[in-house]
């Protein structure tokens, strides 16, 4: 009984050793960089309808993707650890797309300015009233 109670106890423990390690690994993962990928090129007026004429379809074809998208600046929300680029869309009733720029990157928002035309990359991650797009990078 006692080596039985031996064998569950050191199972027990390389079972722990074993998830700590994966844990350990998967918390100090680093994030995919979408400035060094390859994204689905759309403007930002076209990636707005998309989502305002069909969000399943646009959900289908744009969430979770990589998207290189273009067009003006309508604002830019800057502060010392978060900045948004949140792009024109003239006919959009209530929404925009918001970038939320990656924070290894926010020194490139700074030279931005409004009605700026620029490239961006990022991750689409749905849509609410406005296109999120998360990790964002300016392109050019």
């Amino acid at each position: 009984m006692k080596r039985n109670l031996k064998i569950v106890i050191v199972i027990g423990l390389v079972a722990a050793a074993i998830g700590g390690f994966v844990a350990y690994k998967m918390w100090n993962k680093p994030h995919a960089d979408a400035s060094e990928m390859e994204g689905i090129k759309v403007t930002a007026i076209d990636l707005y309808k998309a989502f305002e004429t069909n969000e399943q379809q646009a959900n289908t074809i744009y969430v979770g993707k990589v998207l290189e998208i273009s067009g003006a600046v309508a604002e830019i929300e800057n502060t010392d650890s978060i900045a948004r680029v949140i792009f024109s869309v003239p006919d959009a009733t209530f929404g925009s797309v918001r970038v939320s720029i990656d924070k290894r990157h926010l020194d490139d928002v700074k030279s931005l300015t409004p009605s700026q035309n620029i490239v961006v990359k990022g991750f689409c991650s749905g849509f609410l009233t406005d296109v999120e797009i998360k990790d964002g990078v300016v392109v050019k």
